[in-house]
């Protein structure tokens, strides 16, 4: 490949040669719940406490999230891949529930939290910066707790994957 070319393909296969937890991020609007699986999740200060995720334009969940003003990162652990899997389904819509076997908590902001996660983030809509064909959202943190007992799910070139050693 020469130096000055750029395919869609390369660029994807070097981004998914970076290994990535699984965040499942979700809000609540008008009584209907939404969520998606997230890998572009990064913590962003400690002061203010803030945390970004990037959403692809042609998904609801950035609108909802800029008229809620609220959103819920669930990081996922070791054996929550059906999870995973539910919220990477295209097609969804907003509903009342998730499916029955997704269960949730609500903490402070409302919106759906994954029990069994190894983090949970509960946050109010900082900002919302435009980013090519995405949404940077970036939240602040209002709550927070983490499982120091599990391991992540992770994902590496297209697959789910467990950390040896862990």
């Amino acid at each position: 490949m020469s130096s000055n070319t750029l395919s869609i393909e390369d660029f994807k296969g070097a981004l998914g040669s970076w290994a990535s937890g699984v965040t499942v991020v979700t809000t609540e609007l008008d009584g209907l719940v939404y969520g998606i699986t997230v890998s572009s999740f990064s913590s962003l200060s400690v002061d203010p406490v803030l945390v970004l995720v990037s959403l692809a334009d042609s998904n609801q969940l950035p609108g909802m999230i800029r008229r809620s003003e609220r959103f819920a990162v669930s990081i996922l652990a070791a054996g929550q891949e059906p999870v995973s899997k539910y919220f990477a389904t295209s097609g969804r819509e907003p509903a009342p529930a998730f499916a029955p076997e997704i269960s949730t908590e609500r903490w402070l902001t409302g919106c759906p939290l994954i029990p069994g996660a190894i983090a949970q983030l509960d946050c109010e809509l900082h900002e919302a910066l435009p980013g090519g064909d995405h949404t940077i959202v970036i939240g602040r943190v209002v709550g927070a707790r983490y499982d120091p007992e599990r391991a992540p799910l992770v994902y590496f070139r297209r697959a789910y994957r467990s950390l040896a050693g862990v």
